[in-house]
């Protein structure tokens, strides 16, 4: 179901993939969007060198038409996207950066990450030990990936076929994965990349109060 982004009130960052910034469709409401919040490019946690070419292609225009605030990487390899930029971004590690403790933290901040992302995996004892050498962001609340995969399992093929870039485009069609216990796994394809992602089949929801955080993430 489509939703108006431009009714989102008292957000501070939107988290936008790449993609978006190349396609001149989405334009308008990036606008609007950058207009109320700091947008923040979205870097994919697989990248293939069709994506590479895209980064390079697209950068510098998204950069000169938003006031882009920062980056959100979800690999150590995004940093040599990243390296030719003149800019003084945000850098945030995603929380595919398995963050589990401090000695990760201090690393992280020696390579000049601003913020980083808790893994879901933790519990909460640990989560409320990581220290403050950085800020803090926590996932409270939506369905989070449990896989990133490099193949389509829509057209069962690890390539992108033509006849199949409407139907990962569509949002009319959900497709999810069913387990034994009838739980649905939402499907996400990425028809640039042939990069699948798999949600999780229940709702996160975390009351950000309980922790010592910077920012909550939705």
């Amino acid at each position: 179901m489509d939703y108006d982004y431009s009714k989102l009130e008292n957000v501070d960052k939107l988290y936008i993939p790449l993609k978006y910034f190349s396609n001149k469709k989405y334009f308008e409401i990036l606008k609007v969007l950058n207009s109320k919040s700091d947008l923040y490019i979205y870097l994919p946690t697989i990248i293939k060198a069709n994506y590479r070419n895209i980064f390079y292609n697209n950068i510098e225009n998204a950069i000169d038409m938003f006031n882009i605030k920062g980056f959100v990487i979800s690999n150590i390899s995004n940093f040599l996207l990243l390296q030719n930029l003149k800019n003084d971004f945000d850098i945030i590690a995603n929380y595919t950066f398995n963050v589990f403790n401090n000695y990760t933290i201090t690393e992280l901040k020696k390579l000049g990450i601003n913020t980083y992302t808790v893994s879901p995996e933790l519990d909460i004892e640990t989560i409320k030990n990581l220290n403050y050498k950085l800020n803090k962001e926590l996932i409270v609340y939506g369905k989070t990936p449990v896989i990133n995969t490099n193949y389509c399992l829509l057209g069962r093929t690890n390539k992108c076929y033509p006849n199949c870039e409407a139907k990962c485009q569509s949002t009319e069609n959900t497709y999810y994965l069913k387990d034994r216990l009838n739980m649905k796994f939402e499907i996400l394809p990425d028809n640039i990349q042939t990069v699948t992602t798999i949600y999780n089949s229940k709702i996160l929801s975390i009351a950000p109060s309980d922790f010592d955080i910077d920012y909550a993430r939705i």
